[in-house]
């Protein structure tokens, strides 16, 4: 009896142990089941290396990224895929032992292609019976976070350059604007044909290259101040026709092929210019012996699919020139600023960097085509309107062909000597009464003790003591209704504190006197229009 009980202890000690043995196998086999889906679902690359160091299994998302299949990886040598500096760390852990302490660090990952795909990486030693059985690494991809730190930093460029252009903007226009006055002067005295001319001439050419210069610097950084118009895209171009032809040359043959009709957008029409003027320039660059440039038109609908663009329509201006192309190393940094091919002295690198930025700004996008010897196509695309409307017709752009007279009195507001005696002399040769003051509040006096008499007040918008937003409002009280014009060679400052009505008769620096004197003449018919409807 007492081997009975002995064998039946013994039996029921088996199947207490073997009941045992099947939870552990269960538990195992759970955690395994939950390691195996965390495993396959994690988002990171997960890559385990056995006792050699050698590629055991990578994850779901090792295969995405990699290219390569597990069994395809268990097939390669470790520095297929796995830069020095990842494969010593990994040895060194492996030779360390079970002591060995997790290891953090980056590293670059070879997918099948040859691409390099940044990675941060975290490893720590597998250990099995106290001795190390492998090693688990886990890479997560940086190739979005690097993506956003070169857009972060070029952010920043853009925005110390735009620091720069819009520090030195209002002094800067304020030359220009002296600069042009007094070149279309000496244009006008001296004869044809002569040196005098000729280097009137040059000194106007290079102010228009300098007024250029600093306006392609202020889109670049998005601090010119714009007015957005409809524009007919078809129109702009269609005028510029001329001058585009005469700026290529006869080596390029341009093609224009324009839809039918075409909605509207809406920009600042001299942004738009350059856009167009900036894309000839740059393709006639690259067609230095010749070749056809194509600008073409037309209405297209954008999905959900176009990640850059606000889906719906769209007018799409394509310009494809037939020169040399571009390698994918200089279609890549196609739009950093002050990047460029061209020969020193030939090119800022702005050019194309305004471009984008102007696009941007309309909430468009541009997409560039090229490879070397196929030529580039550059596809700029501007949402659309939501009805084509006639563009109105420009006053000051007729304005500027011929000489404007008129007559009247205008208070001037200015605190720049050089640009106050130069708008004095030009206004008052074209047959305006002048009246003078150096800052806001001077000129509140004199408006005060003058206003039965002042038809228009021109007024800078950046003065000491009174600027021009509060010496509008006061004129503004004792006078409602006053014909106000605002003028500012600040970008970032030139709208502030202006009243909605009051950013419209905005006049940038630099101006012809021309332009000034047609947009008093502007405001003038205006008030008169009033006043006989008054009347």
């Amino acid at each position: 009896m007492a081997a009975v009980g002995v064998a039946v202890y013994a039996l029921l000690a088996l199947r207490k142990r073997e009941a045992t043995i099947r939870r552990q196998l269960a538990r195992e086999a759970s955690l395994k089941a939950r390691f195996d889906e965390v495993f396959e679902r994690a988002s990171d690359i997960m890559v385990v290396h056995d006792r050699r160091g050698r590629l055991s299994t990578i994850n779901r998302a090792g295969e995405q990224v990699l290219g390569y299949s597990r069994e395809e990886v268990r097939m390669l040598e470790p520095n297929w895929i796995f830069g020095n500096d990842y494969i010593d760390v990994i040895n060194r852990m492996i030779a360390g032992g079970a002591d060995s302490q997790p290891q953090s660090f980056r590293s670059e990952l070879s997918r099948r292609r040859g691409l390099r795909v940044p990675v941060d990486v975290h490893a720590r030693v597998l250990v099995g019976d106290g001795q190390v059985v492998g090693v688990m690494a886990i890479a997560r991809d940086l190739s979005e976070h690097e993506r956003l730190e070169t857009e972060l930093r070029q952010a920043q460029k853009m925005e110390a350059v735009g620091r720069l252009a819009s520090g030195i903007a209002h002094d800067f226009n304020n030359l220009i604007t002296v600069l042009i006055g007094y070149s279309d002067e000496l244009l006008e005295h001296v004869p044809e044909n002569s040196e005098a001319r000729y280097l009137a001439e040059s000194v106007r050419r290079a102010t228009d290259r300098a007024a250029t210069l600093t306006q392609q610097l202020l889109a670049f950084s998005r601090r010119q101040a714009t007015v957005a118009n409809s524009i007919d895209l078809n129109r702009l171009i269609t005028s510029m026709d001329d001058m585009l032809r005469r700026l290529l040359g006869s080596q390029i043959k341009i093609q224009l092929s324009l839809a039918t009709s075409l909605a509207t957008i809406s920009a600042d029409e001299s942004q738009i210019s350059q856009v167009i003027m900036n894309l000839a320039v740059n393709a006639r660059d690259a067609m230095p012996k010749g070749g056809v440039l194509s600008i073409g038109t037309s209405d297209v609908v954008l999905g959900e699919e176009h990640l850059d663009v606000i889906p719906g329509r769209h007018v799409l201006l394509t310009v494809t020139d037939t020169g040399e192309g571009m390698s994918t190393e200089v279609r890549q940094r196609l739009f950093e600023p002050f990047f460029t091919t061209k020969e020193t002295g030939r090119g800022t690198g702005l050019g194309l960097s305004m471009v984008q930025n102007v696009v941007r700004q309309c909430g468009g996008q541009i997409k560039v085509e090229s490879r070397p010897g196929a030529g580039t196509t550059v596809h700029v695309y501007f949402p659309s309107e939501a009805a084509i409307v006639e563009p109105p017709a420009s006053a000051v752009a007729q304005a500027s062909q011929l000489r404007v007279k008129g007559d009247g009195v205008v208070l001037l507001a200015e605190d720049d000597s050089s640009v106050r005696r130069l708008v004095v002399a030009e206004l008052t040769r074209r047959g305006f009464t002048v009246l003078e003051a150096d800052d806001g509040r001077a000129a509140l006096e004199m408006f005060r003790r003058e206003k039965d008499h002042i038809d228009v007040v021109v007024t800078d918008v950046v003065m000491p003591r009174m600027n021009g937003a509060d010496f509008a409002r006061e004129v503004e009280r004792e006078q409602p209704g006053a014909r106000i014009l605002f003028i500012s060679g600040h970008p970032e400052r030139a709208g502030q504190g202006l009243d909605p009505t009051g950013i419209t008769n905005l006049l940038m620096k630099p101006f012809t006197a021309d332009t000034l004197a047609a947009r008093i003449k502007e405001l003038m018919a205006g008030r008169a229009e009033v006043d006989g409807r008054n009347g």
